[in-house]
């Protein structure tokens, strides 16, 4: 679905998202006070312009309620991105995600009423401390009440097995999709036969999925 977006704060972080959301199809608005980085994507997005974010005037003139969504990922200048974030309270915006730097501008953002909120760096490292706690584990999503989605790479172990062989309803882990290359079958019958390198996608708690992982 074709959808608008605004992101405000052009370095590594913000450069990522809006490239990627132009990748997915989207009409995306770089915004940055430096006019390097500003040239510097200009070409690859939808539009690219200098603008200082601490000013409300100036991103009124955007009309930024627009936008389905408008991400803050203003760098290390945090009285500058809680700025920003009031303005684009006040301007109605529909959705604003920002980027945290620390526990006590979380809260600022979070009083602000920001939407997301959102902590890059330290969700990365959960994510490289679990892949390498578990390394069979190369994809999660946490989902509350120690709840996970959890994408599971089948090693030699699993190579001719069925899906049966895992005893996934004792562990209370439902199998919500098996992935070998391209192809997808959601919800794999119990006769499946897995093979090394099939990706597995497991719905069910921290602890029982842990205990399979570490078998696999």
């Amino acid at each position: 679905m074709h959808r608008q977006f605004a992101v405000i704060g052009l370095g590594q972080f913000g450069r990522t998202i809006a490239l990627e959301l132009m990748r997915q199809g989207h009409e995306v608005l770089g915004l940055d006070n430096d006019q390097k980085l500003v040239n510097q994507l200009a070409p690859q997005l939808t539009q690219a312009l200098v603008v200082d974010a601490t000013d409300e005037s100036a991103l009124a003139e955007l009309n930024l309620g627009h936008c389905d969504a408008v991400v803050v990922a203003i760098g290390e200048d945090i009285q500058s991105s809680i700025l920003c974030t009031l303005h684009l309270k006040s301007l109605k915006v529909n959705q604003i995600w920002v980027k945290a730097l620390t526990p006590a501008h979380h809260k600022i953002l979070a009083k602000l009423g920001a939407d997301r909120i959102v902590h890059p760096e330290h969700e990365m490292g959960l994510r490289v401390a679990q892949s390498l706690n578990y390394p069979a584990v190369q994809d999660y999503i946490a989902l509350g009440n120690e709840l996970f989605l959890v994408e599971i790479a089948a090693t030699e172990l699993l190579d001719g097995k069925d899906v049966a062989s895992l005893n996934l309803a004792k562990r209370n882990i439902s199998l919500v999709a098996h992935k070998r290359g391209t192809e997808l079958l959601q919800s794999p019958p119990p006769e499946l036969s897995l093979a090394k390198g099939d990706a597995l996608v497991l719905l069910g708690k921290l602890g029982a999925l842990q205990e399979l992982s570490s078998l696999l």
